[in-house]
C-alpha cells in the first residue's frame, strides 16, 4: 500500500461521540407523531414497524422524545459547587426552552416516627427547580448551568415547563403534570440500596414517564453520560487522586474504563460523549478501523479481507462481509456480503465507482437494489437480509436476521460517495452472538488501542491484517465481474509517496481547519485526528464531509 511509516478512531458517531439519534422497528408510525417530535424520513413496512432517523445527539433504541439529558453530575468531586453544567441532547441548530427540576428520593413515605420519618418527608419533594434556554449546537448538543444540585437520592427531569412550587408529587399529581406540560426525559439516581427501590415509585406516581432509573453501584455517582452511539446511560465512581475511577453500567453492573473512546472518566461538557466500543465496529477513511474487541488502528495493507464472518451451526447461517481497499490511499473501494446458509449462495455488493448496491441470487443475475425500503434482500430458510431505512442509494442499514428471530443478529451501516470511498459500522445488536464472529472487525487480543484525546495523527496505530487477507479474486469470493475489474484497475495505481512528503506543516494546518468545519466538537478526539490525516494525505475535504456524515448515522 505504501512504505511504512512511523505509528502514525474513531470517535463515533459514530460517533461518538456522537450525534445521532436513530430509533428502529418502532410499532407506531403515526405521521402526527413524528412531525412534532421533530422526525423525517420514516419508512414502514406492512406490520406498521418503522425506521426512523433524526440527526440528534445520540443513538438509541426507542424513541421517548427528541430532548435528552446527555451528561451531568449528581455529586461532583470536591468542594460544593454554587452551579452544575447539565448537558442536553436534541436537534441540531435549534432553540430550547424547557426546564430541569429533581424529585428527592431519600427516605420513604411508609416509614415511621422520629429522626427517621423526617428524612421520610423529603421524599417526593420538588427540590429543584429551573428554567433552562439556549440553541443546540450543529452536533445536537446543549450544555446549560443551574443552580447546585441537592445530592442523591433524586430522580431529575427535563420537561417543557417547570412545576409552580416545591410541591410534593404524591399531593396534587394531575396539576404537576399539568403544569410541567410534556416531560422529555428522566433519570433517577439512587445513593443507597433503599432508595433504589423508590425511584420506580417516583415514577409510577407521574404516569411513567420517558426515562431511566439507574442501579445502584454501591455509593453516588459522581459524574452520569449517555454513550454518545447507542444512547446507554453509565455512571462514574469517582474515588480522586488517590484512586482510579470506576466506570458502571445501567444496572450498577462494573464496565472496564478501557472500552470506551475518549476516557469516560472525565467529564466532556460541550462536546461528544465516550463511546462504548464493545458491540460496534467502524470502518472508515483511509482505513480506520475500530474492532469489536477494542482494536483501534490504520490498515497499511491494501487488497481484499475477511471483515466479518458469522458462522452458526444450528440452524445454519454463514454471512461473510469483504471489503476490498484499493487506490492512491488505500480507502474502502468495495463492499461484498455473501449468504451461503441455504442450499445456493447469494450475495450482495457495493463499490465506490457508482455507490449503487446490487443483488445476485440462485438466478447467477446481477440486479440493482430498490430504493424504497424496507425491502428483504436476500433470504434463506435459516436466514434473511433487510434493507431498512433510507432512501437514498449511497446511505444504507441492512439488518441480518436469524429465521424467525425478532431482534436481528447485527446491523449494518454504509455509506459511499461515487468516485471516492466507502464507510461503514457494524453493530452488534445482541453479546450472545458473539461467540460466532470472526474476522477483522471481531479482532485479537494484543491489537493496538488507539489513544484517546489530545492525540496526533503521527501516532495513529498501525496494523497489516495478514491474519484476515484473503488471496482469491473478487469474483471467487462472490462478487461481479465488472466490479472486480473496477477493484483490478484501482490496484494497478498504488500510492508512492510518502506521508512526510504530502503533508507538510501548512498542509496540515489547512486539513486541521476543514476537519474543525465538519466535525465541530468532534475535534478532541481521535476520530478528528483521523480526519486530518486523511485530508492532509491527499483524500481532500470530501474526506472531512464523509466522516461528519458517518458521525452521525
Amino acid at each position: 500500500k505504501r512504505p511504512s511509516f512511523p505509528k502514525l478512531k474513531f470517535d463515533v458517531h459514530a460517533l461518538t461521540s456522537a450525534v445521532i439519534y436513530s430509533s428502529t422497528n418502532m410499532k407506531l408510525c403515526v405521521r402526527v407523531l413524528l412531525l412534532a417530535l421533530g422526525v423525517s424520513g420514516e419508512k414502514c413496512d406492512e406490520s406498521n414497524e418503522c425506521d426512523i432517523s433524526s440527526h440528534l445527539h445520540l443513538a438509541t433504541k426507542g424513541i421517548k422524545s427528541s430532548y435528552l439529558i446527555s451528561e451531568f453530575q449528581p455529586n461532583p468531586t470536591g468542594l460544593q459547587e454554587d452551579s452544575h453544567k447539565i448537558e442536553l441532547s436534541g436537534p441540531p441548530n435549534t432553540a430550547f426552552q424547557g426546564c430541569i427540576w429533581c424529585v428527592e428520593a431519600d427516605g420513604s413515605p411508609t416509614e415511621g416516627a422520629g429522626a427517621v420519618a423526617a428524612s421520610a418527608t423529603s421524599y417526593g419533594k420538588v427540590d429543584r427547580f429551573n428554567p433552562v434556554s439556549g440553541t443546540f449546537d450543529a452536533n445536537g448538543v446543549l450544555t446549560v448551568t443551574i443552580p447546585e444540585l441537592e445530592n442523591p437520592s433524586f430522580t431529575m427531569f427535563l420537561s417543557q415547563s417547570c412545576p409552580t412550587g416545591n410541591v410534593n408529587i404524591k399531593d396534587d399529581t394531575a396539576a404537576l403534570l399539568a403544569a410541567v406540560q410534556t416531560i422529555y426525559d428522566s433519570i433517577g439516581v439512587p445513593d443507597s440500596v433503599a432508595d433504589a427501590q423508590n425511584l420506580p415509585r417516583i415514577r409510577t406516581t407521574l404516569n411513567n414517564p420517558p426515562g431511566t432509573d439507574l442501579g445502584y453501584m454501591g455509593t453516588e455517582p459522581k459524574l452520569v453520560f449517555r454513550d454518545a452511539t447507542d444512547g446507554a446511560l453509565y455512571q462514574v465512581d469517582d474515588q480522586g487522586k488517590a484512586s482510579p475511577s470506576f466506570i458502571f453500567d445501567t444496572h450498577g453492573n462494573q464496565v472496564a474504563s478501557s472500552q470506551f473512546d475518549p476516557d469516560p472518566r472525565k467529564t466532556t461538557f460541550g462536546v461528544v460523549n465516550p463511546t462504548r466500543f464493545a458491540d460496534m465496529a467502524v470502518v472508515v477513511g483511509d482505513p480506520h478501523i475500530q474492532n469489536l474487541g477494542g482494536g483501534h488502528y490504520m490498515l497499511l495493507k491494501e487488497g481484499s479481507f475477511s471483515v466479518w464472518h458469522f458462522s452458526l451451526p444450528q440452524p445454519h447461517v454463514e454471512w461473510q462481509i469483504f471489503a476490498h481497499y484499493a487506490g492512491r490511499q488505500s480507502f474502502t473501494k468495495g463492499l461484498l456480503l455473501v449468504d451461503t446458509s441455504g442450499s445456493e449462495p447469494s450475495s450482495m455488493e457495493i463499490t465506490s465507482e457508482h455507490c449503487e448496491w446490487q443483488t445476485q441470487s440462485s438466478s447467477k443475475k446481477w440486479s440493482p437494489v430498490n430504493s424504497e425500503a424496507p425491502e428483504v434482500l436476500l433470504s434463506n430458510p435459516s436466514s434473511r437480509m433487510k434493507l431498512v431505512g433510507n432512501q437514498r442509494k449511497d446511505v444504507k442499514k441492512i439488518q441480518l436476521f436469524i429465521a424467525d428471530e425478532k431482534d436481528p443478529v447485527a446491523t449494518l451501516k454504509v455509506m459511499c460517495r461515487q468516485g471516492h470511498h466507502i464507510n461503514l459500522k457494524l453493530h452488534m445488536e445482541n453479546q450472545k452472538w458473539a461467540s460466532f464472529v470472526s474476522g477483522e472487525l471481531k479482532g485479537q487480543k494484543g491489537q493496538p488501542r488507539m489513544p484517546t484525546a489530545k492525540t496526533s495523527m503521527l501516532q495513529l496505530a498501525t496494523r497489516e491484517d495478514e491474519d484476515f487477507e484473503i488471496k482469491k479474486t473478487w469474483a471467487q469470493l462472490g462478487g461481479s465481474s465488472h466490479a472486480q475489474q473496477y477493484l483490478q484497475n484501482l490496484d494497478e495505481h498504488p500510492n508512492k509517496l510518502m506521508f512526510s512528503q504530502m503533508c507538510n506543516p501548512q498542509a496540515q494546518a489547512d486539513a486541521r481547519a476543514l476537519c474543525q468545519k465538519h466535525l465541530g466538537t468532534a475535534a478532541h478526539s481521535s476520530y478528528f485526528e483521523e480526519c486530518v490525516y486523511d485530508v492532509c494525505s491527499g483524500a481532500g475535504e470530501v474526506a472531512a464531509e464523509m466522516a461528519a456524515e458517518m458521525l452521525k448515522f
